[in-house]
């Protein structure tokens, strides 16, 4: 039977502890029974239990003070004790309890209430768009599959099976490999699980090839213009199409545009940095200028009209307090494609495209370089094309590319290299 540990006579005050200051090497106050406190250099101040066993000498870390404050140190130490005196290492124990609760942790936690977790904590910076079509994909797709099992027993069986079956979806199962991942990689921070179901399945599914937009041809502008000016949709849709046009950036910059972000007396958008894209990629991280051109400007005063006390640039047609949705966009792309006013592949991306093309051509004409229409499709930092250029009154190149096709748009309004789209 073994035999009870003696009393311990504790000496330590907390008004001892809290006077006590960092010196440049640790240094203990002694409570007794081998409990101490041990103030660092740092100024932190860290319970520890020194005792022998099997013939050395070592120590454990009970906690931080004042998170542990002295009764509770004491009832810590008193356990210890009482553990070394049963024969076992009071370290030892800490680990195996430790390894313990992470097991019963694992065993309560199921996939889906970690995953909703892993929402919460780690997606809290992702675009609204992103939060909701992973949810919608867990929620969908994945929760019904796998999320009752408890979190540390879902196997690469599991995710290979999940994967099989979305074949036909080969980006949306890439995108939720990943998911899974990083999901996984979160619960391993968290000390939940040591095995990682997804990484094994990378590579299962090809990845489709990289979409390619197809660009608006020059002789293709006057006639996708002229139909966006006259067809039925709201004015504010049609306002931002032709904004979109103008401006090369990504079509959710525009929906999501504030006013607050527009600069009108220096003629610049200044667009917010994206955080994680919908493949858990960073895109777009920092903040990216647009320089207005004067064609820009004017659509900006029809828009400002439009919105009347909008913080949204272009609000959405039913609620002013909202702002327009893609689908407003993308309908109004349906429409025309219907009329056979654009071509039957022509996306909304497909404006950057055409920007991009239009640009790229005619480089040497303008005096540019290719890390320019790069930087005006927010592809490289502005800041880095910026040194050693002045073109008239414009001394920031990407500035004066915006304002080149602007006005090359204007000459292919107005009728130059004009091809009819619709159907005799």
């Amino acid at each position: 039977m073994a035999q009870s540990p003696r009393a311990v006579n504790y000496n330590l005050k907390d008004k001892a502890i809290q006077a006590a200051k960092p010196k440049s090497k640790p240094y203990p106050l002694t409570d007794g029974g081998g409990l101490y406190v041990e103030v660092l250099p740092s100024g932190s101040k860290v319970w520890r239990y020194s005792y022998g066993f099997n013939g050395k000498r070592t120590k454990v870390t009970i906690g931080q003070y004042p998170t542990i404050g002295i009764k509770a140190a004491r009832n810590t130490h008193e356990a210890m004790r009482a553990t070394l005196a049963g024969g076992v290492d009071p370290a030892r124990q800490k680990q195996i309890d430790k390894i313990e609760r992470v097991a019963q942790a694992r065993q309560v936690e199921t996939f889906e209430s970690f995953a909703r977790i892993w929402f919460t904590e780690k997606m809290a910076k992702a675009t609204d768009r992103t939060r909701r079509q992973n949810l919608a994909w867990m929620v969908n797709d994945v929760f019904p599959a796998i999320g009752s099992i408890p979190l540390g027993e879902v196997l690469p069986s599991d995710v290979l099976k999940l994967l099989e079956g979305m074949r036909n979806t080969p980006t949306k199962a890439n995108n939720i490999r990943a998911i899974l991942e990083r999901i996984y990689q979160y619960a391993a921070q968290k000390l939940l699980v040591t095995n990682n179901p997804a990484t094994p399945m990378k590579g299962l599914i090809d990845k489709p090839s990289a979409t390619h937009y197809v660009p608006l041809k020059p002789s293709e502008v006057h006639g996708f213009v002229e139909a966006v000016r006259t067809c039925g949709a709201h004015q504010g849709t049609r306002l931002a199409v032709e904004f979109l046009l103008l401006t090369a950036v990504r079509k959710d910059n525009v929906c999501k545009a504030r006013w607050a972000h527009f600069n009108l007396e220096a003629k610049t958008w200044t667009i917010p940095g994206r955080t994680v894209g919908a493949n858990g990629f960073m895109k777009m991280p920092r903040p990216h200028t647009v320089y207005l051109s004067k064609q820009a400007m004017e659509l900006l005063k029809k828009a400002k009209y439009l919105s009347d006390k909008s913080e949204w640039v272009f609000p959405s047609v039913h609620k002013l307090s909202m702002p327009m949705t893609e689908q407003a966009i993308n309908h109004l792309f349906t429409r025309l494609r219907a009329a056979g006013e654009a071509p039957l592949d022509f996306k909304p991306h497909g404006l950057r495209s055409t920007a991009s093309t239009i640009l790229n051509n005619n480089k040497l004409l303008i005096g540019i370089d290719a890390d320019v229409v790069e930087a005006v499709l927010a592809h490289v930092d502005i800041s880095s094309v910026r040194g050693g250029y002045n073109h008239a009154e414009y001394s920031n190149p990407v500035e004066y590319a915006l304002q080149w096709y602007a006005d090359h748009i204007d000459k292919l309004i107005a009728g130059a290299d004009v091809i009819q789209l619709k159907s005799a």
